[in-house]
C-alpha cells in the first residue's frame, strides 16, 4: 500500500509520554527524529542555567552538581572550555563543600599514609576512605570523572595540574572500593587482585543521568593511562582492578578486557612485578577470566563434531 503523511500537522507535546501502540504515525516527527539545530544549543544552555539557579534555590545540592557536570560537557562540545571549566570546578566545589578544590583538595581532612613507593607521587596520601564518608558514593563518582574531565579536556597545556587533577580523580575512583566489602587497602595488593563484586544491592548504573557507563569507563581509563605515562604505576593498580571489573562484569566487553589486561602486564613489568605480570599473561593465553561472550538468558548453540569422511558409525 501507498504511505501517506499529512503535511499540514504538527505534533502536539504532551506532559507524558505517548502510548505507541495507539500511535497513528501520520506526521513525519512520529518516525523521524532530526538532529538539535545549532542554532537552538544557546537556549539549552540559557535553560541550563535557569535550572540550576532553580535547584540552587531550592538546595537541590545533587541535582545540581549533575546539571553542572552535565551542562560543563554541553559547553565543552559548544567549544567554550573557560565556561566549561567555571561549571564543572563549581559543581566540585558544591561536592567538597570547599572553595578551589582543585588546589586545596590535599588539606581535606585528616588523611591515611599510602605505600610507599617510587611510583607513588612524593608525600602522596590516601584521602579515599574519608572521601566515600563525606561524599558517599555518587559525590566520589561524579567527581572523579569531573576531575578526570578537567584533567583531559581543561588542563592540557599543564603537566603538573593535569596530573595532580588526575591523582584527585584516581583517589575518588579508589573510594569506591573503600565500602564495607573487604577489598585490600595497599596497591599493591590489587597486582593478581579481580573485583566479582562491587557494591551490593546498589544498581550503580541504573540511572544515566547521574552515572552514566560510558563517561565512567571513558574518564577511568584516561586516568589510567595519564598516571602510567607519568610513571605513578602503583596508583593505577586499583584503578585497573575497577576498571576490569566494569568492562568484563557489567560490560561484558572482551575488547576492552583484553586491551585493560595488556596495559596491566606492561605496568607490572615497569614495577618489576615480574611473576604476577606472567601469571596475567599466562591467564590471557589460556582464555582465563574472560567475558562471556554470549549474553545471560541466551543458550548456548550445540557444538556437532563431524566425523571422519567414509567414517560409518556402528
Amino acid at each position: 500500500g501507498k504511505v501517506e503523511f499529512c503535511l499540514g500537522t504538527e505534533e502536539m507535546h504532551m506532559p507524558t509520554p505517548p502510548d505507541l501502540s495507539q500511535e497513528n504515525f501520520r506526521v513525519f516527527s512520529s518516525v523521524e527524529k532530526s538532529k538539535l539545530p545549532s542554532s537552538q544549543l544557546g537556549l539549552v544552555i540559557s535553560s541550563y542555567y535557569q535550572t540550576i539557579d532553580v535547584l540552587q534555590t531550592s538546595n537541590q545540592r545533587s541535582l545540581k552538581v549533575q546539571s553542572l557536570h552535565s551542562l560543563g560537557s554541553l559547553l565543552l562540545f559548544a567549544d567554550k572550555k573557560r565556561a566549561a571549566f567555571k561549571c564543572w570546578s563549581q559543581a566540585l566545589d558544591d561536592i567538597f563543600r570547599k572553595p578551589d578544590v582543585l588546589h586545596n583538595w590535599k588539606e581535606f581532612g585528616t588523611s591515611l599514609p599510602g605505600a610507599p613507593s617510587s611510583s607513588s607521587p612524593p608525600g602522596f596520601k590516601d584521602y579515599s576512605e574519608e572521601f566515600l564518608s563525606k561524599f558517599g558514593i555518587w559525590g566520589c563518582l561524579q567527581a572523579a570523572m569531573i576531575t578526570a574531565k578537567i584533567a583531559q579536556f581543561i588542563k592540557t597545556a599543564n603537566v603538573k595540574k593535569r596530573i595532580n587533577c588526575c591523582i584527585l580523580s584516581a583517589l575518588l575512583f579508589q573510594s569506591l572500593l573503600r565500602t564495607t566489602l573487604p577489598h585490600p587497602k595497599a596497591e599493591r595488593n590489587y597486582a593478581q587482585y579481580e573485583i566479582t563484586q562491587l557494591l551490593p544491592g546498589i544498581e550503580l548504573f541504573s540511572d544515566k543521568f547521574r552515572a552514566d557507563i560510558c563517561s565512567v569507563i571513558a574518564s577511568l581509563y584516561y586516568v589510567i593511562r595519564e598516571l602510567h605515562y607519568a610513571k605513578y604505576n602503583l596508583i593505577v593498580l586499583p584503578l585497573l582492578a575497577l576498571y576490569q571489573y566494569f568492562v568484563s562484569v557489567i560490560c561484558q566487553d572482551i575488547v576492552r578486557n583484553l586491551e585493560a589486561r595488556i596495559l596491566k602486564i606492561e605496568i607490572l613489568i615497569d614495577l618489576g612485578f615480574f611473576s604476577e605480570a606472567f601469571y596475567e599473561l599466562f591467564q590471557i593465553y589460556h582464555g582465563k577470566n574472560m567475558p562471556c561472550a554470549i549474553p545471560a538468558g541466551y543458550k548456548a548453540t550445540m557444538k556437532v563434531k563431524l566425523l571422519p569422511r567414509g567414517f560409518c558409525p556402528v
